[in-house]
């Protein structure tokens, strides 16, 4: 449900911004490049609090933690395999930056030079209004960024199916939730647990996550126990 959301969201903000970009650069081209900079801000601000979905701020829990960790960094840093799984998991958002930045440089020239002129002979077949022709050139053009840019990302993240790890260096198990680096994370209905005892870890997993828990202790057992207490069950494989 959480990245059906995420997913509408975007389609809804990738035409909303293709037409508001559009109509910004046929009203006042000057300023374009200040809208470009106040939106981005605000788009990163409004991802960035996408992007930890589902944790709220800790007002006041009830009674005392089940479980607490502490040291979750010292496991953590045990855990060879984990350098190796951060590595694959930025490698192809990475890779995908990169190649967006060459193609941002790229398909501009490619526009004006060969596409345009023809989308403006074209609108101008059924209007002669300036502002209209102007609007609909650039709307063509950021719907043509839009498409190529959207090819890569198909390719790289496509084939990219699981979610980013959260790993908090404190974190403590209460009744209602578990508190993740000051923030707490209520439990959900489909939330289930994995256990690795060799790694020293306890996942929670959760369709409504945009990201996968990892909690690192000493004690992955005791943890798991204590998940069992509050409601959890171990995810199915």
């Amino acid at each position: 449900m959480m990245m059906q959301q995420s997913k509408v969201f975007t389609a809804v903000l990738q035409v909303t911004s293709m037409i508001l970009f559009a109509l910004v650069s046929a009203a006042a081209p000057q300023y374009m490049w200040l809208f470009f900079i106040i939106y981005f801000l605000i788009i990163m601000i409004i991802t960035s609090r996408m992007a930890m979905g589902g944790l709220k701020k800790v007002d006041q829990l009830r009674g005392s933690p089940v479980f607490k960790e502490d040291n979750a960094t010292t496991v953590m840093a045990s855990d060879t395999m984990l350098i190796q799984e951060v590595k694959e998991q930025f490698k192809s958002p990475m890779l995908l930056m990169i190649l967006s930045f060459a193609l941002i440089f790229i398909i501009p020239p490619l526009y004006w030079s060969y596409v345009s002129p023809y989308v403006e002979n074209l609108v101008k077949q059924s209007t002669t209004n300036d502002f209209i022709v102007r609007f609909i050139v650039f709307l063509a053009f950021y719907v043509f960024m839009i498409a190529i840019l959207y090819v890569p990302r198909t390719l790289l993240m496509g084939r990219t199916k699981q979610k980013q790890l959260y790993y908090p260096r404190v974190y403590a198990v209460y009744r209602e939730g578990v508190v993740l680096d000051g923030k707490l994370l209520e439990y959900s209905k489909d939330m289930c647990y994995k256990i690795d005892g060799k790694r020293r870890f306890v996942e929670l997993h959760s369709d409504r996550l945009p990201f996968t828990v990892r909690l690192y202790t000493l004690e992955p057992s005791k943890l798991a126990d204590r998940l069992i207490e509050v409601g959890l069950r171990e995810c199915r494989a």
